[in-house]
């Protein structure tokens, strides 16, 4: 059986220009019907009116996508910048090398997508959503442009580098902790008991637990590590630290350890979210 073809709900800018060509036409008609009855000047004063009133139609509108337009980037640059400490880590996350060196973006074009439409979509008009759609991927970019352009004022992200050997990074890791204080030492490369960096700072004793990670998230292994570190050197506080992301069922074992999952780049904040979530 022949399957009837769906109508379409009428696009309201198409219904507002055929009202706009019918009152033309009305107009059109109203002028012949009268033309007997008046001027040729009064006649050349109408179609003046009439052309100017269409001309104005498409100057309106570019005015007013104009103005959506730049609420939209008014907007969005505010929420960005609201949130821009948690971009700027995810980018870093997931803007990785692939076998021959060259960075990937796709994950992090994801979550740029994931962002608009969970962050910024919801706080703008329908004209401003309109013009969220119209500008497509374009969008994409200014907001990647505006993150990386803020990881280039943090030295955290210009002391890293995607060459460095594990051993590397965990002395990475221990001297970022020295910067702001800690006092901080890479461990013995054997017998470490899953302890990589030992730190102390005033009453605290913190062990962590390095992984430089490509490809793939750390997992429980690395949490597992990290709770037998912190018993074995009786620390107060235990953490695994990573270029990555970390799986669900890590994320899940560490919030019942209270093991702390850190990115690089949260190690120079170490100590107040030590305290904002003690142990």
């Amino acid at each position: 059986m022949a399957r009837r073809k769906r109508v379409k709900p009428t696009d309201p800018k198409v219904f507002f220009g055929l009202l706009v060509a019918v009152g033309i036409i009305w107009v059109i008609v109203q002028v012949l019907q009268q033309v007997s009855r008046i001027s040729s000047g009064e006649i050349g004063l109408v179609i003046l009116i009439g052309g100017a009133a269409a001309l104005a139609f498409p100057v309106v509108r570019h005015l007013r996508r104009a103005a959506s337009r730049r609420a939209l980037y008014q907007k969005s640059q505010a929420i960005v910048a609201q949130h821009i400490g948690a971009l700027v880590t995810r980018r870093a996350q997931l803007v990785t090398p692939d076998a021959y060196g060259k960075p990937q973006f796709e994950k992090w074009e994801k979550e740029i997508g994931h962002f608009i439409a969970q962050i910024v979509g919801p706080s703008l008009t329908p004209n401003e959503q309109t013009e969220l759609h119209r500008e497509g991927s374009t969008f994409v970019y200014k907001i990647d442009a505006i993150v990386a352009a803020a990881m280039l004022n943090q030295p955290v992200f210009q002391a890293f580098s995607d060459s460095m050997t594990p051993i590397q990074f965990e002395h990475f890791c221990a001297n970022e902790l020295r910067q702001v204080g800690w006092n901080a030492h890479v461990t013995k490369q054997s017998g470490d008991q899953g302890v990589d960096v030992v730190a102390e700072m005033d009453h605290l004793r913190v062990v962590i637990q390095c992984k430089l990670y490509y490809g793939q998230p750390v997992g429980n292994k690395a949490v597992q590590e990290a709770v037998a570190g912190r018993g074995h050197e009786r620390a107060t506080h235990s953490a695994v630290v990573t270029n990555n992301e970390y799986t669900l069922a890590a994320k899940q074992l560490a919030s019942t350890n209270g093991i702390f999952l850190l990115h690089y780049s949260q190690l120079r904040n170490l100590h107040d979210l030590l305290y904002q979530r003690p142990v």
